[in-house]
């Protein structure tokens, strides 16, 4: 189905409102496990975000076209057109600063906020050697080598907790346009984080519904000190899942649907 901004999206079941927003490398696929484990009890919408999956999305994507805010404009636009109302917005990785602006711009929209494994802080260290993509001269060279297809599988290997396959490359990276989205997203965080985070940052202290914080144990992206951290700023409460890495719909989606379950099902009544 498609509605809002050019937002195609998946819905299935009935009950209060879930809605699950993918993270980067991903698309609304991503979550179909997840789906399936909340849909009997739960009108679960998942979207692919623009420029992401079946969604439609610029040839040459930028961050204003792509970025957090665009994308948290593009899921409200969604929302207004199917008529949904006070849901429980779940945010995976970049899902995660999607949703938690969402909250503060649509609070009509938002009736519960969950932030899993995403960075959500203008000052977040970036590691070697992510940080070579900003260096002059090498910068340009190592952009295209770190978000080549092969590159990305990578990611998607090492980013998963110890005795986990990795997630279907085929989901996560999807086409050459989607493939551009994520580079086109992944470069501007690197070259520009303060300024495409702090309104993310300040999003999150003024979030004012409840907010569940989840996170991988063996996450090697985002420690688990970014988890309390994200937590303590917004007053939430934290769920770490012991073994797992960065990937939490595809590693943990039994676990996570039941946090779903208890946040949706606790703000409804």
């Amino acid at each position: 189905m498609r509605a809002g901004e050019g937002l195609a999206y998946r819905r299935s079941g009935s009950g209060p409102t879930v809605v699950l927003l993918h993270g980067i490398p991903g698309q609304g696929r991503a979550w179909a496990r997840v789906e399936a484990a909340l849909d009997g009890s739960f009108d679960v919408v998942t979207p692919d975000l623009v420029g992401f999956g079946a969604s439609d999305g610029p040839t040459s994507p930028t961050i204003d076209a792509v970025g957090p805010a665009a994308q948290a404009a593009g899921v409200a636009a969604l929302l207004d057109d199917v008529g949904v109302r006070g849901a429980t917005v779940v945010g995976h990785d970049f899902g995660a600063p999607v949703g938690a602006l969402l909250a503060v711009g649509r609070p009509d929209l938002v009736a519960a906020l969950s932030l899993l494994s995403g960075n959500m802080f203008p000052d977040t260290p970036i590691p070697f050697p992510l940080s070579l993509a900003n260096a002059p001269m090498l910068g340009g060279l190592f952009s295209r080598l770190l978000f080549s297809a092969p590159s990305l599988r990578l990611m998607l290997r090492q980013g998963t907790g110890p005795g986990s396959p990795p997630p279907d490359a085929d989901v996560y990276l999807g086409d050459r346009r989607q493939r551009r989205t994520i580079a086109a997203i992944f470069s501007e965080a690197l070259s520009s984080l303060p300024e495409l985070y702090a309104p993310v940052a300040a999003a999150l202290e003024s979030v004012e519904v409840p907010v569940l914080v989840g996170w991988g144990d063996r996450d090697p992206f985002f420690p688990v000190e970014q988890a309390e951290r994200t937590a303590a700023a917004a007053n939430g409460r934290l769920r770490i899942f012991e073994g797992v890495g960065h990937f939490l719909p595809h590693e943990c989606p039994t676990e996570l649907a039941d946090e779903i379950a208890g946040l949706a099902t606790a703000v409804s009544r």
